[in-house]
């Protein structure tokens, strides 16, 4: 019978434990750069707050709690600029933003008499049609320390 020392779960959680902050230290010396968002055409009396999520891909698109970054931020004017840092170089994005009045985390629908959203929104490229927006008409290239970008809230 082999007996194991009770003292082993310890050093192996330890072990777990130590090497967890290398992970963390080598994913982050990844180059990264920020993309600067200025949102316009507020509706400012409507008041609540605005939910810019960040996407790097089509499966991930418009479902907020996939986000690679979600920023909530409160309205204090017509226009707003937000500072995504930290975001992995040389890859495609693509950037949704909601006028949250109610400030319930989403974007509010009208159904009848066809589907219609009740609250503003805006995407990378303002690039918008009927229906959803798509994922290829919103994406962007973060190649350069800084991406600056406008979206256009739409009502």
């Amino acid at each position: 019978m082999i007996r194991i020392s009770p003292i082993l779960p310890v050093v192996i959680s330890s072990i777990i434990a130590a090497a967890q902050p290398c992970v963390a230290a080598q994913a982050s010396n990844k180059p990264a750069g920020n993309i600067v968002i200025t949102i316009t055409d507020i509706r400012i009396a409507d008041g609540g707050n605005l939910i810019v999520s960040l996407y790097d891909g089509k499966e991930n698109w418009l479902k907020t709690e996939r986000a690679r970054i979600t920023e909530i931020v409160p309205i204090e004017g017509d226009s707003s600029v937000v500072a995504l840092k930290g975001v992995p170089y040389d890859n495609i994005y693509a950037v949704a933003v909601i006028h949250d009045k109610n400030r319930n985390g989403k974007l509010d629908m009208r159904r009848f008499p066809w589907p219609k959203p009740k609250e503003g929104a805006g995407i990378s490229n303002n690039r918008f049609s009927f229906g959803p927006p798509d994922y290829r008409d919103a994406r962007i290239e973060l190649s350069d320390p800084v991406l600056k970008i406008r979206i256009g809230m739409r009502y």
